[in-house]
Parts: structure tokens; sequence; C-alpha cells
């Protein structure tokens, strides 16, 4: 009798410890944000994107400005990878012509014990303003699909993406979104089923595998001496996630203008 009531007892701790832990994580596991990326229509009379609009300024005395490249990659301070999970939440069409635009909603979400930071801002001025001109810094982020090559499971062909990316820097408040535990964020995205690197890659006909990360990356631009430092430093090492998930099977058919000469 004595030897049964320890026994419950200890269960009933067991038990409450549980929940107490539990509680906290579940109470975060919610998402916080929503974007819509989607690209819209440029009307016949609207000015040049702001991306275009940042023309090549000379300093006092340089006749041209030369242009070089630092690259390397962004870390976490603990040497800890951040774990994140992306997953395709919808896709307008299962069945995706060479060719076409395809719209999807994706999602990001913090599977780690730790918070992340990523960009949150459509726009271009993100990257310029409250800054020196000549020493630049912000952060870029976008969701990326491919389709599994064929010839090589290992590899991946990188689709064209259509949609918005999304910028951040630390002198402009409200830029940059913080996930915490558990939660997570979507956003309304497009590509074409076209690859980018056309002259090695190609998009077959049939059953295809088609994949999702997110990207993330540290940007720089210097201008000094009558040059130009333009620095790239992915997230690649910081998130501990498989670098393309592959999200949906998908059948890949045709163009549409070589489906309707056939009929």
């Amino acid at each position: 009798m004595g030897r049964s009531g320890t026994r419950i007892g200890v269960r009933r701790i067991f038990q409450t410890t549980f929940i107490t832990f539990a509680l906290p994580i579940a109470a975060r596991a919610q998402q916080v944000a929503s974007k819509d990326l989607l690209r819209p229509p440029v009307p016949i009379t609207a000015t040049v994107p702001a991306q275009a609009e940042e023309k090549p300024k000379y300093p006092n005395g340089c006749s041209k400005m030369g242009v070089g490249f630092a690259d390397g990659v962004t870390l976490d301070k603990e040497k800890v990878p951040r774990k994140i999970r992306v997953k395709l939440v919808k896709i307008s069409s299962g069945k995706l012509a060479i060719g076409s635009e395809i719209v999807a909603t994706a999602k990001l979400q913090d599977i780690g014990s730790k918070s992340i930071q990523i960009p949150w801002s459509t726009d271009f001025r993100t990257t310029m303003d409250g800054q020196d001109p000549d020493n630049r810094s912000w952060e870029f982020g976008e969701f990326e699909m491919s389709l599994r090559d064929k010839q090589n499971s290992h590899y991946y062909d990188r689709l064209v993406t259509t949609s918005q990316p999304l910028y951040s820097s630390k002198f402009l408040p409200g830029s940059e979104l913080t996930l915490k535990p558990g939660e997570w964020v979507t956003a309304r995205i497009s590509f074409r089923i076209e690859v980018q690197n056309p002259s090695f890659e190609e998009v077959n006909v049939g059953t295809a595998a088609l994949a999702m990360e997110w990207f993330q990356t540290v940007r720089t631009r210097v201008v000094k001496d009558c040059g130009v430092t333009l620095g790239y430093f992915p997230y690649d090492s910081f998130y501990n996630h498989e670098s393309r998930v592959v999200v949906r099977k998908v059948e890949i058919k045709p163009p549409a203008k070589t489906q309707k000469s056939s009929q």
C-alpha cells in the first residue's frame, strides 16, 4: 500500500512538471505576421522602380568607378545554428506549364529555442535611408523555388523569382521582424517555371519535385578611392535547415503556345 502511494505521487509530480514547461512553448506557437509579396501591376505612366533609380555618382576627381567584391558568411555569435522550417501552404496549381507564372503561399517558422530576425520591408529605400551613402549595409531575404534535377538527384535547378524581396536595416526601425521560438510568418509569393541559368539547366516535362528554401544575406556597399566594393554574406551556416526542402510533387507541362498549336 505504501509503495503504491509513492508511485502515484511521483507520476503526478512528473505530469505537473511537464505541463509547467510545455505551456509557454505552446503559447508562442502562432502566426505573427503575413506579407503579400506579389509585384503590383506597373501603369504605363509609372516612374522607374526604386531599385533602378539609384544612379552611379562618381566622387570628385573620379572619371569612372572600379567594382570589387567581398564575400563570406554570416554566423551566429554563439556558433550554434538557428533552426527554421519552410512549408508550402498553398499553390495556384499542381500542373505547371513551362514559362507560366505561379502564385503560392509560403511559411517560415522558427522551430529552435532562440529567436531569429528576418528582413520584413518591401521598400528598397530601406537599404539607403539613414545611412552614409558611401558606407551602407542592409539585409536581404526571399523565398526561393527550385526543381530537383532529373539527372542529379542531389542538385536543384533554381527557378526565376517574380515576387518582391524583403529588406531590413539596423538604421531603420521596424524593417526587421523577430520570430520567437514556435512563431511563424506567411508570405504570398510568385515564381516562373523557368530556370535562372538556361545555358546549363533546363525544365523537363513530367513529374517533378518542387523545392523551397528561405534565403537571407547581409549586403554591403562601400565607396572608396574611385572604387565600389559590394559585399555578400549569406546566412548559409546560420540556419540549421535542409538547404532546399521538397514541398510538393508537381506535373510540368509544355508551354501554353505549344499546347495550343498541337490541338
